[in-house]
């Protein structure tokens, strides 16, 4: 288990393995076959090595799939919730300490 182990810390250094399970080109398995066979030192992981650079385009592309109305119901949301909480603490401030009654006095003392 040994070389099992060390595969996980291989892949936890390089976190950029997970993208190519995601979008279905690698599997894990294919992976550990792959680290078994050539180890951490060849050349065959440039290619999943690599970082992806974010380019203007990819921002425009993900804007234009966020969905306005979502996130503005999202923001009042959160608003909302965050005015809930703040009155919640300046309710608990103000309000009147009760004080009680002695015991040997009557209501109409």
């Amino acid at each position: 288990m040994d070389n099992l182990d060390n595969f996980k810390q291989f892949v936890r250094n390089n976190p950029t393995f997970a993208n190519f399970i995601k979008n279905g080109t690698m599997t894990w398995q294919k992976f550990y076959e792959l680290y078994d066979m050539y180890g951490e030192d060849s050349s065959i992981w440039n290619e999943y090595k690599k970082t992806e650079k974010t380019t203007i385009n990819d921002i425009i592309k993900i804007a234009k799939n966020i969905d306005i109305d979502k996130l503005q119901d999202g923001v009042n949301s959160i608003s909302k919730a965050i005015g809930l909480f703040g009155e919640l603490f300046t309710n608990n401030k103000t309000e009147d300490i009760y004080e009680p009654r002695a015991i040997y006095k009557r209501f109409d003392d």
